[in-house]
């Protein structure tokens, strides 16, 4: 690198657009937040995420003295926001932030109000990370509304428009497609962040399953086509083959599911299936073994036949009877 390349680092990272957040903790002294765009989130299970913070600044002591902080997503008219917290110079607020409503939830951490979502989180770690430090928050609490988000790009905050969502060389069909499977995939990540932080254990998270999956189960018989069970067929083969590779395996097997769900054609029971999913995995794969994955593909290709034929009722049965035998193979009370 050359002696110029601090410069083009920044105009090269600069190029990556990322949204705006706010963390923000109290302490004896009072309230202080920074504007952050380098947050992420770092895990499911645990509920975890990171934010990246300059060496320098004051909130590093701050969130370390009380174990605690909260990240505020901005939304697209926070910009005002964003410019107060991004000042230098500033104090904690013993009363609070001047012009900034806030509110608080579990930790006691400041939320910004009118944000477009937020993490409460309890201090995990703080790791060097150059001149920044890495805090990494367990999650106890996250929330949020509707709306565009702010973005920051080459040095300056931005609006989401539809100038910035590229057309495919398909159409319009296809954005509406794309944009309609990111809505679901968000959607269920929501519920699944809430499955665990209310700590949804494996016999609640079936009971959920045994009244939902028969009735989508009976959807999908009277709405599937035969591109969708020529599709379960290729994943239940696909996980015939993985019946002692039980990651690879228990990936296929909620696949299998959510392709039922897919041609149910019923966007709710989608997003509650798919949230539901990424508490199944954890305990299909701490209770399952290869005798209960060749069980769970009999079962799967029983189901399959049944709704090749196209009657509700019979699919409904037939998948209350697979959820029941689920139940029994991995112990569950």
């Amino acid at each position: 690198m050359t002696q110029d390349s601090g410069h083009t680092f920044r105009q090269a990272a600069g190029r990556f657009a990322s949204g705006v957040t706010v963390v923000t903790t109290r302490g004896a002294e009072g309230a202080y937040g920074v504007t952050v765009s380098s947050f992420a989130s770092l895990s499911l299970n645990p509920l975890l995420v990171t934010v990246s913070i300059n060496r320098s600044s004051a909130l590093v002591s701050y969130a370390r003295s009380v174990g605690a902080f909260a990240v505020s997503v901005l939304a697209s008219d926070q910009q005002d926001v964003a410019r107060y917290f991004a000042t230098s110079g500033r104090r904690p607020e013993p009363d609070g932030f001047p012009g900034v409503p806030i509110e608080a939830s579990e930790t006691g951490a400041p939320i910004i109000v009118g944000s477009l979502s937020w993490f409460d989180c309890v201090l995990e770690d703080i790791l060097p990370g150059g001149d920044h430090e890495i805090l990494v928050g367990r999650v106890a609490a996250a929330g949020g509304g509707t709306g565009e988000p702010l973005v920051y790009w080459a040095g300056d905050y931005r609006l989401l428009t539809t100038e910035m969502r590229p057309e495919p060389v398909e159409g319009r069909a296809s954005t509406r497609s794309a944009l309609a499977a990111d809505e679901l995939a968000n959607a269920s990540d929501g519920l699944a962040v809430a499955y665990h932080v209310l700590e949804i254990g494996p016999a609640e998270m079936l009971d959920a399953l045994n009244s939902i999956e028969p009735a989508i189960a009976a959807l999908a018989a009277v709405r599937g086509e035969t591109e969708d069970w020529d599709r379960l067929e290729d994943l239940v083969d696909q996980s015939e083959r993985l019946v002692d590779h039980p990651d690879d395996f228990n990936r296929l097997a909620l696949l299998f599911h959510n392709a039922i769900a897919d041609a149910a054609g019923n966007r709710v029971l989608q997003a509650t299936l798919a949230s539901l999913g990424q508490v199944q995995s954890t305990h299909y794969r701490d209770r399952g073994s290869a005798e209960s994955a060749r069980a769970a593909v009999d079962g799967h290709r029983r189901l399959l036949a049944v709704l090749r034929r196209g009657d509700a009722e019979v699919a409904r049965d037939e998948m209350s009877k697979h959820m029941a035998a689920v139940r029994r193979q991995l112990q569950i009370g």
